[in-house]
């Protein structure tokens, strides 16, 4: 029982240092001013037309998705979930606040160039983690997970999902750039490598 408890533990810590590594991937691409991610983008954009705090339309949203997700197949939902659609948003205001507090910014482009990487990489390690821990992921992400029962790869269904979020973002005004499309086209094959190494990883700790 303890074992059982302590796993779960371990579950909702992953969830958590999962999202929070995602939300600051998505700070540090809005840092390079090279585009953020094609969600986020959207978001941004919708939200400033509303005039609203990006968290709280971010959760709006979340909760929309959620609805219609759940009646499709609930079993991607979870706590993890509502850790992943309540903090992000609130999260990347409190580091863009920081940012703005001490006036970081990055004006070389091969300084913009070397922090989108390491952005897109930690965001992409980050939905990995997240999702690794199997107590639910957050609407946007399950929709490639849907797919993915219907025989759709998971790199395709979330680079369509993600172009298809990119053309909102560029109708509302958000924040795109050539990062924004590299993330569309790219992120479904980080993510991928990084839940194969992650799945290989746990698949030697339970041999052992």
């Amino acid at each position: 029982m303890k074992k059982s408890v302590f796993s779960f533990t371990n579950r909702i810590t992953l969830s958590i240092i999962g999202t929070v590594i995602i939300a600051t991937g998505i700070a540090l691409f809005k840092l390079s001013n090279l585009g953020i991610d094609p969600a986020t983008a959207a978001n941004i954009g919708i939200s400033e037309k509303l005039n609203m705090n990006l968290g709280n339309y971010q959760l709006i949203f979340n909760l929309l998705l959620f609805l219609i997700i759940f009646m499709i197949n609930r079993t991607f939902f979870g706590i993890g979930t509502i850790i992943n659609m309540t903090f992000p948003g609130y999260i990347i205001d409190f580091i863009d606040m920081k940012f703005s507090q001490f006036n970081v910014h990055v004006s070389l482009f091969s300084m913009q160039a070397l922090l989108f990487l390491v952005s897109i990489l930690l965001f992409s390690l980050g939905i990995s983690i997240y999702t690794h821990a199997d107590i639910g992921v957050s609407p946007y992400d399950a929709v490639a997970l849907v797919l993915e029962n219907y025989s759709i790869s998971y790199r395709v269904s979330r680079s369509i999902q993600d172009i298809l979020f990119v053309s909102i973002a560029f109708l509302f005004g958000g924040p795109i750039g050539v990062g924004t499309i590299i993330i569309a086209l790219g992120s479904g094959i980080f993510i991928q490598f990084w839940r194969n190494l992650l799945k290989n990883i746990h698949e030697k700790e339970r041999k052992y």
